[in-house]
């Protein structure tokens, strides 16, 4: 085992809640370190920022190969390739997606940055925190990933607005607003697939209708947070260790003024290695958030007692479904990623969503599926769930008890997708057990230790100087796209921690 290093703060996890923390602490002036799991991806803006080691996106054959990293059933795992992009978790009521890069989730995401459904979100989640303290930051979330409302004015072979023009006689009808979209959309047939650069050197491909799906964005249309946030602290401030795994944090009272010593692995030899830090952030997403606060806390000289950890988890009602077409041209795999929001009889809830497949007909297929899958319009429904789940620590891995039956929501989207079949004539699905990419809560924002597991500043209860910031922390279902409220509570935990720090 190497010597161990020293940070100011060190960052395990790199998606919104990891690169948006680390981003605001470089500019305040601290020394960082981000601990990455995952390898940078082969995307136009990485290679601009003259990242040498990469690894593919899975389109094309490298689906084959670098589609999955780990697949865990039950407390049984089965790593296929450590540079693979998914990891599937799978239990009796819900399935679990999640990205592994620098970057993280902001790579398989939509795009979509909207508020939570309720307006109210943080109110009196702490007595310490104002609502505002949180919601100040989603004006400049949406400017940093240069995120614009999808409109009519956008140059686009498919949108909400072709696929449902519309009538007097119509319930299901697009948006207004339709949501921001953190993509690089043409406004004119000129503008796709133009590259442009900025005063950094940083090379973005505006949408070419190719790509930019939840296989990730080889272009730079969609925004990432690897060149959004992590790239202007790079070498400044800012150091990003990928494909190195924590395995645990441990208090570390005893040497010199750190607080707690982290212990990876390097994924590419095998070293071990150990850093030190009076503080650590965790935002390596919210089932590795869990998995690491659970196992730190049953080792010797690890964290303190967390009442509260493992209670109140959710899959914000996440239901995928899909609208089978009699025709559509070009195909679903030239659209962007997202055609627009629909409403129902024009409420609010469920929020449900049309999407493309963009670069998706690259993956090896038959060609009868490539024919069908082309005029295949996936379905995207999302709400708040209840947070009666839970997950535990069993064996070294993470269990998830969650009951799709007790959750109201699914049945309101499948409602939401039935009508849209009712309406159009034509056939739509929606898939029996729940697949969510937008996992929350088990350590979640709380008044007291008994009621969550980090307080008003983000700090887990019992353990000063360490910090939650991705969507473990929240507190309840956000019922829409959760990154915008995930990158809100970052910037919040890494100013306030930035004031002390500093």
């Amino acid at each position: 085992m190497m010597g161990a290093r020293e940070a100011d703060v060190v960052v395990i996890g790199s998606g919104f809640g990891g690169s948006i923390s680390a981003n605001r602490l470089a500019l305040a002036g601290l020394k960082v370190l981000v601990l990455e799991r995952g390898p940078w991806r082969d995307s136009l803006p990485v290679r601009s920022m003259g990242i040498e080691r990469r690894a593919p996106f899975p389109y094309g054959a490298k689906s084959l190969t670098h589609l999955v990293r780990t697949i865990h059933v039950g407390r049984r795992s089965l790593t296929l390739n450590k540079v693979g992009m998914f990891e599937m978790f799978f239990y009796p009521g819900l399935g679990v997606l999640a990205v592994s890069a620098v970057g993280g989730g902001s790579h398989g995401w939509a795009g979509m940055l909207v508020a939570p459904q309720d307006p109210a979100y943080w109110v009196a989640r702490h007595p310490e925190l104002n609502s505002a303290d949180v919601e100040k930051y989603y004006d400049k979330v949406l400017a940093d990933m240069g995120a614009v409302r999808l409109s009519h004015d956008h140059w686009l072979h498919h949108s909400i607005w072709t696929h449902l023009p519309g009538s007097s006689a119509s319930n299901c009808l697009p948006a207004d607003p339709q949501p921001h979209l953190a993509i690089k959309v043409p406004y004119t047939e000129g503008e796709v697939g133009q590259v442009t650069e900025d005063d950094r050197g940083l090379q973005r491909q505006t949408c070419a209708f190719d790509g930019d799906s939840f296989l990730g964005s080889r272009g730079g249309a969609k925004a990432s947070v690897d060149f959004i946030y992590l790239a202007p602290v790079l070498n400044n401030g800012v150091s990003v260790s990928d494909m190195c795994e924590v395995t645990n944090v441990a208090r570390d009272s005893t040497v010199g003024t750190a607080a707690y010593t982290i212990h990876f692995s390097c994924l590419l030899d095998g070293t071990k290695e150990m850093v030190r830090a009076k503080r650590v952030i965790l935002a390596a997403g919210t089932m590795n958030t869990l998995s690491l606060l659970f196992a730190s806390s049953v080792e010797s000289h690890g964290l303190s007692p967390m009442p509260s950890l493992g209670h109140t988890f959710g899959g914000n009602g996440d239901l995928l479904g899909a609208w089978f077409k009699q025709s559509a041209q070009p195909p679903l795999f030239k659209a962007a990623p997202i055609l627009g929001r629909f409403k129902v009889d024009a409420k609010d809830i469920p929020f449900v969503a049309l999407g493309g497949l963009p670069g998706v007909d690259t993956i090896p297929m038959p060609s009868f599926a490539r024919k069908k899958l082309g005029k295949t319009v996936p379905i995207l429904g999302m709400g708040a769930d209840t947070g009666k789940a839970s997950a535990r620590y069993e064996n070294g891995a993470i269990v998830v008890d969650y009951d799709p039956t007790q959750e109201p929501i699914f049945d309101e989207i499948r409602e939401a997708i039935r009508a849209l079949g009712a309406q159009s004539g034509l056939k739509t699905w929606a898939i029996k057990k729940p697949i969510t990419v937008h996992q929350w809560g088990g350590a979640c924002l709380g008044p007291s230790a008994d009621r969550g597991v980090v307080d008003n500043n983000g700090e887990v209860y019992g353990n000063p100087g360490l910090f939650v910031a991705d969507g473990a922390a929240l507190p309840a279902a956000v019922g829409t796209p959760p990154s915008l409220p995930i990158a809100a509570w970052a910037h919040h935990v890494a100013d306030r921690l930035a004031q002390t720090a500093t």
